[in-house]
Parts: structure tokens; C-alpha cells; sequence
């Protein structure tokens, strides 16, 4: 699956979001409408095609027979409108118009659809006068290999119950970092009890199988330098914690702080968060107040705890005693609050923003080093010893060509211990198929790590 169609299906989500919150003609819809206009005509220019179709199955999205999971993760509500529809997807018809889309978008925000099945909702998209978007038939075992191959080898796309574990625990993730923000941004409250739940459940699931939940982490979602972030940041924060042998009560108390830590973003505004130039002194000066603003919005809210506050206040904070806010003279650094720091930076550079590609952990790691005074230097060595140069759930490929996936470091950062998931020819194995090597076994002397794959799907 190319980028512009995860591209694509990503903004089509965002649009439903931005529609809820905002009048029909408000810059950020119109925004949304015209950049999906313009990546589908990339899309039929370089492929020829005469429309595109993105559809939904099993609580996924699918793209020429192949399970799309960032989307499908961040992009929970266009998958629950398509379910509202009757419908197995949307078909984008060339000559699509931003005028299709923004009434697309005013349907996905009525209160009510008028609809108890697929030919009602045919009925409602031409009452809107869509020319270029259509619904596509729901998928059935019945119906498979009838719909022009849009659901070809779904067979292979259906949810197995070795998946279901990490890919809810993302979804649970998103979904209640994704409701903070939307609810700090708009002054409502907080459910804090959920995101203790939540990070309860991400402690039982990072012991079981942490690379799994990573795989999940790792896949691209539009919102990926915000809500995303914390999501990463705290599964981090979990594992090493575990690493540590914190107590079960410290851990899932520094997973809630992870998830709550960039809460202040919620109110800066979109055009600078998103910035893909330089900011300017002014707009850095309103990203540095991220920190004060995050906890005089936890403030307001019901079971706070003190490393919620600490977390929110305190990961710009160096351990010199730089960075911003201006941290008093009587404040006191907690190991928790050093952990979720290193996180919050090794996060941000091993991550695509969009004004920056992704660092590979090994140049990470330099830049961290590099940074005299900026880090806990015990916690960063046990954060380095125990994630390695290939974190856990990161794709790589081997000098006979095979790719893997990390599961585990080991006594050597460098020879991790890995899932092998292709041929040395690249072909993909199936999930019985695969297996577990040990680099850092005898056995495997003659292999290495040729090169990180930031951008393989698995």
C-alpha cells in the first residue's frame, strides 16, 4: 500500500473529526477536502485508475486485498459511519471535487442517519448531490471474489487471535488520548479513571509480548507527533519500568503520566502544531508554554496524581536543570519524571514529524549522549541497555535478506533477538510459518543486521 492512500484514508477520519467540531465551512474542513482531492489525483494519474476504493472489513480498513492497521487504529469513526451505512466501504470516483467531499463530511456529522440499510444510504449520498463518491457493498463470504477483486485474498486479512491482544490495546490507547485532547481542547473533563484502566491493561499486555503491542505502536497515524507520542512515550516509559522492576503500582502510574504528559498540546493551535516550516520566536514561545498549560488543565481535573502533574510539568526539564518551565530552586527530580523524559526525546527522534525524517536509534542514541548534562545518566544507560539498537517490534533485514522482527535485545545491543517473517527472497511467511532466531547465538555467527526498515509494514 502506497503513503497517499494511507495519506488519504487518514484525512477522510480527520475530516470527520474536524466536521463534529466545526461549521461546514471552516478552514480546517475545506483544508482537509482539498488536500484529499489532491493526493486522489495523484493517485489516478500515477496508477491510471478511474476511482479508488477503500474498504472496511472486520473492523479494519482494506486496500487491494491487503489489512491496513495505523488507519484502521486511528480511523475508528469512519469505520463505524461506513457500519451505520450498511456499507463495505467508499468508492472515490475520478473527478472527485472538494465540494463531494465537504458534503461527504456534512452527512458523517448528522446527528441521526436516516438509514436501516445499504439502499437507503445510496439514497441519502444522491440527496446530497455526490457525483463522485459511492458506497460500496458489505463484504460477506458469500459475496467474495464478486466486487471486481476489491476484496481479493480476505482470507488472509481476517483478524487472528494472536493479533487481537496488541491491536485492541492500540486501539484503547488512541481512543482515550485521542478523547483527552478533544476534551481539553474544548474545556470539558478529563476521564482520568479510563486512562488508568487503559494503561492496566498495556502493563498485562508490554509483560506478555512488548514487541507485538510495538508493531501496533510503530505503524503510521496522522496524528502521529501528537497523539501518537503519547502513546509511544508511555508504552516506553511500561517497559522499562518492567526492565527496572518497578512495582506494579509505579508502573501503572508512570503509564497514565506517559499518556497525559503532552495534554497541554490540546490548545495549541492546529497551524502551529503542524507547522512543517521553522516556527518563529512567537509560535516557539506559545509550544513552550505546552508544559504550564497541560497541568492547569489537569488541575481541573477528578483523581490527578502527583506524577500526573510532575510528567506534565516536568519533561522539557533537563537534568542540569535547563529547559523549560523554569523549574524552582526546591523542586526535586523523581526517577519517573527522568524515564518519561528520555522517552519523550528518544521518541521525538526516532519518529517522522513534518518537518523532519525519522533517526535511526543508534543516531538517536548519539544525540542523547551528546547532550552532556541534559539526561539521568543511570536511567538513560538502563533505557539503552534495555531497548538496544533495535527496539522491540522494529523490522529489519538481514545480510542473507532475510527480514525479521525484534522481539527481545540481548546481552549485545547489536545482535537482538528476532522473528523471521520473510524468505532471503522476500517472500513473505505465513504466521505458522515463521520462526525465532537469537543473533547473538553461536548458530548465527555468520549474520547481521544489514539495515532498519522504518517504513516495512510486515
Amino acid at each position: 500500500m502506497s503513503d497517499r492512500i494511507n495519506d488519504i484514508i487518514m484525512l477522510l477520519c480527520k475530516g470527520i473529526e474536524n466536521r463534529k467540531l466545526y461549521y461546514a465551512d471552516h478552514p480546517r474542513v475545506n483544508s482537509l477536502a482539498e488536500e484529499i482531492v489532491r493526493l486522489a489525483n495523484d493517485h489516478y494519474a500515477a496508477t491510471g485508475a478511474e476511482e479508488l476504493f477503500i474498504g472496511m472489513a472486520d473492523g479494519f480498513f482494506v486496500f487491494e486485498g491487503t489489512r491496513i492497521f495505523g488507519p484502521s487504529i486511528a480511523g475508528k469513526k469512519l469505520i463505524q459511519f461506513a457500519g451505520a451505512l450498511y456499507c463495505g466501504g467508499f468508492i472515490l470516483q475520478k473527478g472527485i471535487t472538494h465540494a463531494d467531499l465537504k458534503k461527504f463530511f456534512d452527512i458523517t456529522a448528522l446527528r441521526s442517519l436516516p438509514v436501516k440499510k445499504i439502499g437507503d444510504a445510496r439514497v441519502l449520498f444522491k440527496s446530497y448531490g455526490m457525483s463522485h463518491i459511492g458506497i460500496g457493498d458489505p463484504y460477506t463470504e458469500q459475496t467474495l471474489g464478486l466486487r471486481d477483486d476489491r476484496f481479493k485474498d480476505l482470507e488472509d486479512v481476517s483478524v487472528d487471535e494472536a493479533g487481537q491482544g496488541p491491536a485492541l490495546l492500540y486501539q484503547e490507547l488512541f481512543d482515550v488520548v485521542s478523547q483527552a485532547y478533544g476534551n481539553a481542547a474544548l474545556a470539558r473533563n478529563i476521564d482520568i479513571k479510563k486512562a488508568r484502566s487503559v494503561s492496566e491493561f498495556m502493563l498485562s499486555s508490554i509483560q506478555t509480548s512488548f514487541a507485538d503491542v510495538m508493531q501496533y505502536v510503530h505503524y503510521p497515524d496522522y496524528d502521529s507527533y501528537t497523539i501518537g507520542h503519547s502513546v509511544r512515550v508511555s508504552s516506553l516509559a511500561v517497559y522499562i519500568g518492567t526492565k527496572l522492576h518497578w512495582t506494579e503500582q509505579e508502573l501503572l502510574a508512570i503509564g497514565t503520566a506517559g499518556l497525559l504528559h503532552d495534554i497541554g498540546k490540546s490548545r495549541i493551535p492546529v497551524e502551529i502544531l503542524l507547522k512543517k516550516g521553522q516556527l518563529t520566536e512567537e509560535e516557539c514561545a506559545v509550544v513552550r508554554k505546552h508544559p504550564q498549560t497541560g497541568v492547569e488543565i489537569l488541575l481541573e481535573q477528578k483523581g490527578v496524581s502527583d506524577l500526573d502533574l510532575a510528567a506534565c510539568w516536568g519533561h522539557h526539564l533537563r537534568h542540569d536543570g535547563g529547559g523549560y518551565p523554569h523549574r524552582p530552586s526546591w523542586a526535586v527530580r523523581h526517577p519517573a519524571t527522568a524515564l518519561l523524559q528520555i522517552c519523550d526525546v528518544f521518541e521525538a527522534l526516532t519518529a517522522v514529524r513534518p518537518y523532519k525524517a525519522a533517526l535511526l536509534p543508534q543516531s538517536a542514541y548519539g544525540a542523547m549522549l551528546a547532550d552532556r548534562g541534559a539526561f539521568h545518566p543511570g536511567v538513560l544507560a538502563a533505557f539503552i541497555d534495555a531497548v538496544g539498537l533495535y527496539p522491540p517490534g522494529t523490522y529489519v533485514r538481514l545480510s542473507d535478506r532475510r527480514v525479521g522482527m525484534v522481539t527481545t535485545s540481548s546481552e549485545r545491543i547489536d545482535r537482538p533477538n528476532l522473528k523471521i517473517i520473510t524468505s532471503a527472497h522476500g517472500e513473505p511467511l505465513y504466521a505458522k510459518e515463521q520462526y525465532e532466531i537469537a543473533l547473538n547465538d553461536r548458530k548465527c555467527q555468520g549474520l547481521c543486521v544489514e539495515t532498519v526498515l522504518l517504513d516495512y509494514l510486515g
